[in-house]
């Protein structure tokens, strides 16, 4: 029994071994990745420490180097390579100061830092069991300030080729023949969720076929974007084997588009045209009340000015809907084309109409108006020559003037609209209307 114990503990510790070591070195991967980045200048990314200061030390102004680890999801530590670490206040969670027994974390300020933006060459690159390490200096031959990226790919990164490894190391530092695929994997997991997103709603059936095509438009265009990021991402010497699925989708979605272009027009059509019969009994309807006799009151002036301006905004509405069957490749009916030319020429020979009958019945009331003034004045001067050499005088006088005044301001009306007899009459009334001024 104790044998069989020995052997699987012996056969646990050589597999935690193996897996700890990773995957075999590729000595021709390793010259390939640092061919491409030894002794040359790049941009930094990201924040790469240099040294931090350490208060857990015998001299608290004592600082110690620091490197900068960078994880497969972006996340960055910074390692205090001497055991520095800042303590935890009591009462405090731990928020990763302490890693485990032999990794310190520094969650207080850097001493000193590689900025983001900044130009650093090159001057190391190591290869570990599960990371590749990057040794970035931005003095040039000045080692001072030097900082390290740890990229920590996991224990199997030696299964990666180089082009992978650089892809990796191109999200710590700006690697301009990276940088494109970079952006197109990003881009590619956006256009792949907008897909989802509208191949799900088209599929769904939901809504009018006008929703359905624009759905379906969706998913076109989506495709159409997919394609292109798929065929820049082969001409950056990658594969996506499968990037023939977009093709054949799109494929598939042309003939759905056309089908439901043609069923929306159909509808569309239909629409329109009920349209265009639903409003010809009210058409009708006012074109009857605008042919009736002639206004002969200022109400029924007004009625026929309202009646007119809703004739014109129904011949406007039905206009509208001719120039939507004409977009749509319809042709319209002569009918309408013809109640349309002959009913604009029938408001605008109303409109003229009215206005002469507007003319005339404010002529007709001035007329009238000026007639009881006139019998008023007649009334006024009776009084005022009763009223002679009394007290009542002067009041009888002023009434003479008013109505004489309000006769003036009728003429001046009627002459303004033409009548022929107001222009003397209106004389004659200024005249009297000074006189009795003077007195």
């Amino acid at each position: 029994m104790n044998r069989m114990l020995k052997l699987l503990l012996c056969l646990f510790v050589a597999a935690a071994s193996a897996a700890a070591y990773g995957a075999k070195k590729n000595p021709d991967v390793e010259r390939e990745v640092k061919s491409a980045l030894m002794k040359k200048a790049f941009t930094t990314k990201i924040v790469v420490g240099s040294y931090v200061a350490c208060p857990n030390s015998v001299r608290n102004d004592a600082i110690k180097a620091v490197d900068t680890e960078l994880y497969a999801d972006g996340s960055v530590r910074y390692f205090a390579r001497a055991n520095c670490f800042y303590p935890v206040p009591q009462g405090v969670i731990d928020l990763g100061v302490l890693f485990d027994a032999n990794r310190y974390y520094v969650n207080g300020p850097l001493a000193w830092q590689i900025q983001p933006g900044t130009t650093v060459l090159v001057q190391g690159v190591d290869f570990r069991e599960d990371r590749v390490e990057l040794i970035l200096n931005p003095n040039n031959n000045v080692f001072a300030g030097a900082g390290k990226i740890k990229y920590m790919l996991g224990a199997n990164y030696r299964s990666m080729s180089a082009d992978e490894i650089l892809e990796a190391i191109a999200r710590g530092i700006v690697i301009p023949a990276y940088e494109n695929l970079v952006d197109l994997k990003l881009a590619f997991e956006v256009l792949k969720s907008r897909l989802a997103d509208a191949e799900a709603k088209y599929k769904s059936g939901d809504g009018t076929t006008y929703a359905r095509l624009l759905n379906a438009i969706t998913v076109k265009e989506t495709l159409v974007q997919l394609q292109k990021n798929r065929a820049d991402f082969t001409a950056a010497g990658k594969i996506d084997p499968q990037a023939g699925v977009y093709g054949e989708k799109l494929k598939a979605i042309v003939p759905e588009i056309e089908k439901l272009t043609q069923q929306h027009h159909k509808e569309d059509v239909a629409a329109i045209e009920s349209q265009l019969m639903v409003q010809l009994p009210r058409l009708t309807e006012i074109q009857a009340q605008v042919r009736k006799k002639a206004p002969t009151t200022q109400e029924e002036w007004k009625q026929r000015s309202v009646n007119l301006t809703t004739y014109w905004g129904l011949l406007d509405d039905r206009q509208k809907l001719m120039d939507r069957l004409q977009s749509e490749n319809e042709a319209v009916s002569p009918d309408d084309t013809r109640v349309m030319s002959e009913g604009r020429a029938e408001v605008l020979a109303l409109q003229k109409s009215l206005e002469d009958g507007r003319q005339q019945i404010a002529l007709t009331d001035l007329t009238t108006q000026y007639g009881q003034l006139t019998k008023k004045r007649a009334k006024a001067l009776d009084g005022y020559v009763n009223a002679f050499a009394t007290p009542k005088e002067r009041p009888a006088l002023q009434e003479v003037v008013s109505v004489l005044g309000q006769m003036v301001a009728n003429r001046e009306q009627a002459a303004s609209l033409g009548d022929p007899a107001a222009a003397a009459q209106l004389t004659k009334c200024r005249a009297e209307l000074d006189k009795y001024k003077k007195k």
